[in-house]
């Protein structure tokens, strides 16, 4: 991977937010990972973030023109230039932020943002 490609920015910012592991997938993807859920996997050789998200913020991010859908509960995003990349980060740190918000604490915007596919360790 070209260490200026958009996908190694998302990848490299991701890896510094607390509790965040990467691991490759079968596919030949890299799964981000926060506690056991997938927020999403960058396919390094196509240039596309996936990312599964919840209905009501599935639909904002297609109606938003953010990304494209992609199966069942998914989006796809293309990772073309830094201006992807960037918007590609601010998709994960949502559902990141999401995940992390005290489960008594959550405002409906959070309950609606929150997604991630749980992932059995390796």
């Amino acid at each position: 991977m070209n260490p200026t490609s958009p996908a190694a920015t998302v990848l490299d910012e991701v890896a510094t937010w607390a509790g965040i592991t990467t691991q490759p997938t079968a596919r030949g993807a890299t799964a981000i990972l926060f506690e056991g859920h997938e927020l999403g996997h960058v396919h390094a050789n196509r240039g596309t973030l996936d990312l599964p998200l919840p209905a009501k913020r599935h639909a904002q991010v297609l109606a938003a023109g953010r990304a494209e859908k992609w199966f069942s509960g998914w989006v796809t995003k293309q990772l073309a230039n830094s201006a992807d990349a960037d918007d590609g980060i601010a998709l994960l740190r949502e559902s990141y932020d999401a995940l992390r918000a005290p489960r008594g604490a959550s405002s409906p915007e959070q309950e609606s943002a929150t997604c991630g596919v749980f992932v059995e360790p390796l």
